[in-house]
């Protein structure tokens, strides 16, 4: 059976605090990887958490030859494909904390107790994983008070990629029961909310 893109991870962490952390990977590993995606980082030793994270930024940084390459006149794919997939092209992905598996087993909805650690893998949550730590709405403050996130727009963006992980008929009550959370939450500042429930309303 082929390996699906949750097994593998999409990096290491680079540096991490309690409220967040930073993603090291290559270029050539960003085809799965987006914005508002849930994420794992995964301990290597058993006396540590999980610690789960909406992705909120990736950032490539450039290098001496690309800032030469985009002054070039002309640049041939062959050397765009070398740049990408065999040259180590820095890429850096921020993850925003929202909370961690116990190591019970309990998925807790607050920051975690300590943070990954340098070079622990990154993961991407699968489906299953992904409707367990979105089942519930614990971690909509979280978001929506983080300073350095967009917050409206990550909490949309997750909420969108949970729902596409239930079946059809139940992705519209979920939307709904969200946004009643969401709304109790935001109810003193209606331009927040009216922006996310635009975000998170069916086309």
């Amino acid at each position: 059976m082929a390996e699906e893109i949750w097994d593998e991870a999409i990096g290491h962490v680079l540096r991490a605090g309690t409220a967040g952390f930073s993603v090291g990977a290559r270029v050539n590993q960003i085809g799965a990887p987006a914005f508002g995606m849930f994420v794992r980082a995964q301990p290597r030793t058993d006396d540590r958490e999980a610690v789960y994270g909406l992705l909120y930024d990736i950032h490539i940084d450039d290098d001496p030859l690309v800032r030469q390459l985009v002054l070039a006149d002309a640049v041939s794919e062959e050397t765009i494909r070398d740049q990408r997939y065999h040259r180590i092209v820095p890429l850096e992905m921020s993850v925003l904390a929202i909370g961690y598996r116990h190591i019970s087993g309990e998925v807790r909805y607050t920051l975690p107790p300590r943070p990954p650690l340098s070079l622990d893998p990154i993961y991407l949550c699968g489906p299953d994983e992904v409707r367990e730590v979105a089942s519930r709405f614990n971690y909509f403050r979280l978001v929506l008070n983080a300073a350095q996130v967009p917050g409206e727009q990550l909490l949309a963006s997750a909420l969108l990629n949970a729902a596409d992980t239930l079946p059809e008929d139940e992705r519209y009550p979920f939307l709904v029961q969200a946004g009643r959370e969401a709304a109790s939450l935001l109810g003193g500042d209606l331009t927040r909310l009216d922006y996310l429930l635009k975000l998170i309303s069916p086309a």
